[in-house]
């Protein structure tokens, strides 16, 4: 299992609710803390693999899962964190995982 089926398998574990995948038509375009920490923990895992991250946000369409990402990345750009950001990447490459501290920093 990759980290972000792990993470979620952890949360049915420990008792939590585990969000069902996205339906076609939900519109809801405000993102929760749970989302934000599935996106980030989606985007450790998969860098910048959009579809991927998605799977492991499940609430959130593939589009509204790009778009959060590139306007969290102007965010941290504007806090003096863009060394945070993970450079684009080939798709698919599992090069592209992070180590436990790159994950640590982005986090912070």
């Amino acid at each position: 299992k990759n980290h972000g089926e792990y993470y979620l398998k952890q949360l049915e574990l420990a008792g939590e609710e585990v969000p069902p995948p996205e339906k076609p038509g939900r519109q809801s375009e405000h993102w929760t803390a749970e989302e934000h920490e599935r996106f980030l923990v989606g985007l450790s895992t998969h860098g910048r693999q959009w579809p991927e991250v998605a799977k492991v946000v499940r609430t959130k369409t593939l589009l509204q899962v790009h778009s959060h990402a590139y306007k969290y990345f102007q965010r941290l750009q504007r806090e003096g964190k863009g060394h945070l950001i993970p450079p684009p990447g080939k798709r698919g490459c599992a090069d592209e995982h992070w180590t436990a501290e790159e994950h640590e920093r982005f986090l912070v």
